[in-house]
């Protein structure tokens, strides 16, 4: 796949984690098709059996990662080499990494880590998932193909303490999406609290090529704490 193979649209984050009742390889690949029918222009995957359940019915781009903690490290997603390769050869067409400025496994930098995948793995469109407009700007000057504000307001140093919300509830950074967008010189994808459409058109105002939806699509526990807590105020 060519970058310029991404239509701008809407990305769809099938994921669930191993606690959520919606937790089957096979129910995240028919949440991928149900996206793709419904008109997304790509899907978010994590995990190996995830993204090849996803891979058998939809045609649509798959961006890919595996979620892996390490003892002593935060960044999680596709945090190594290795971890990169377990993606790689699924055949996902792109690749998302953790390019934040916190430290990867095996004491290596975000721009580190980004020539190692890029000298093992030329071909690769490379995703990094940023939490501020600087870490963005670094990772395309070592050669990231594409931004997503994914990690935004869950970094230790851009997490909003003051709101009481759960922080999928909590509004997403669209102004870090303006910022890349003017400043990146590669499409950006606004990721990260984005419930709807009202929120989705936003981002594509401040200069978004695509906007991935999770939660408010494919994580039905979350969807309905949501509609709860707003309709609170009516049930006394």
């Amino acid at each position: 796949m060519k970058l310029n193979e991404l239509k701008k649209g809407l990305i769809v984050s099938c994921q669930a984690t191993s606690e959520e009742p919606m937790r089957d390889s096979a129910i995240m690949g028919r949440f991928a098709l149900a996206a793709e029918i419904g008109g997304a222009v790509g899907v978010r995957i994590n995990g190996v059996a995830d993204i090849l359940a996803a891979k058998q019915l939809v045609k649509v781009p798959v961006i890919g990662l595996v979620k892996h903690t390490y003892p002593g490290y935060w960044s999680y997603i596709t945090p190594t080499l290795r971890d990169v390769e377990s993606v790689y050869i699924t055949g996902a067409e792109i690749v998302a990494v953790d390019v934040s400025r916190l430290p990867k496994p095996e004491g290596k930098d975000a721009a580190t880590l980004i020539r190692e995948i890029k000298k093992h793995f030329p071909d690769i469109l490379l995703l990094g998932d940023v939490s501020t407009a600087e870490e963005g700007l670094a990772a395309v000057d070592v050669g990231v193909d594409l931004l997503s504000t994914t990690l935004a307001g869950y970094t230790e140093y851009t997490r909003h303490l003051d709101d009481p919300r759960i922080i999928e509830l909590q509004d997403p950074d669209i102004q870090l999406v303006a910022d890349l967008a003017a400043k990146a010189g590669v499409p950006v994808i606004a990721e990260g609290r984005y419930w709807d459409d009202t929120l989705a058109i936003r981002a594509f105002e401040a200069g978004a090529h695509n906007v991935v939806i999770g939660a408010g699509i494919t994580r039905p526990q979350i969807i309905t704490k949501k509609i709860v807590d707003n309709i609170q105020p009516y049930l006394g």
